[in-house]
C-alpha cells in the first residue's frame, strides 16, 4: 500500500492539470451510506431504488405532491446536512490549497467537499443544499426558502428569474444532468495532465 501512496503522490506533484473525481465511497466514512456496497442502502432494501426511479416523474407530473413528499419525507441517506467531513475530504482541500489539485467532480451531493474547504468542486448529480429550474437552470440556496412554510400553503417554491417550480438541485434517475454541469465537467476533463 505504501508503495501505491508513493506512486500517485508523484503522479499528483508531476500533473501538470490534476482533476479527481469522487463518488459515494468517499463519504462513508462520515457516515453517509453508498447504494450498492455490501451494506448499501439499495443492497438492503432493493425496493427503496424502484421508488429511486419515480421521484424525477412525479416531480414533472405534480411538482406540489414531489414538494409534499420531500418536505414530510426522510431521506434514505440521512440528515446529510448535519455530517461532517472526513480526513479524504479534507485532503483533497488541502491539495486545492497547496495547487496541486485543480478541481473536484463528485458524483456525492453531500456537499462535504465544500465543507472541508473545496473551492472548485463540481456537484455532477447536484446538491442537496441547493434548489433547482429545470426550466431556466438557475440555481438558489435550499435555505433561502420556507419550505415547510410553502408546502404548508398548498405551493411550491418558484424560480425567481421564469417563474418555474423548483426542484431539489439533486440530479434524479430519467433527469438529465444539467448542460451547465456536464460541460463545466467535460472541459475540467480534458484539462487534466
Amino acid at each position: 500500500m505504501e508503495d501505491v501512496i508513493k506512486e500517485v503522490a508523484k503522479v499528483l506533484l508531476e500533473s501538470k492539470y490534476a482533476v479527481a473525481l469522487t463518488g459515494a465511497g468517499v463519504s462513508t466514512e462520515s457516515g453517509i451510506p453508498d447504494f450498492r456496497g455490501p451494506s448499501g442502502i439499495w443492497t438492503r432494501d432493493p425496493e427503496a431504488e424502484r421508488r429511486a426511479y419515480e421521484v424525477y416523474d412525479i416531480f414533472l407530473r405534480n411538482p406540489r405532491e414531489y414538494w409534499e413528499r420531500v418536505v414530510s419525507g426522510t431521506s434514505i441517506l440521512g440528515d446529510l446536512e448535519k455530517a461532517q467531513p472526513n480526513p479524504s475530504h479534507y485532503a483533497m482541500a488541502e491539495m486545492e490549497r497547496m495547487g496541486i489539485l485543480k478541481c473536484i467532480i463528485t458524483q456525492n451531493i453531500d456537499n462535504l467537499h465544500q465543507k472541508a474547504g473545496s473551492k472548485n468542486v463540481i456537484d455532477f448529480h447536484g446538491n442537496v443544499l441547493k434548489l433547482r429550474c429545470i426550466r431556466c437552470g438557475e440555481r438558489y440556496l435550499k435555505e433561502e426558502f420556507d419550505l415547510e412554510r410553502i408546502v404548508g400553503e398548498k405551493k411550491v417554491p418558484l424560480c425567481r428569474k421564469c417563474q418555474y417550480p423548483l426542484k431539489s438541485d439533486v440530479v434524479y434517475f430519467n433527469e438529465p444532468i444539467p448542460k451547465d454541469v456536464y460541460a463545466r465537467s467535460f472541459k475540467e476533463g480534458r484539462s487534466a495532465m
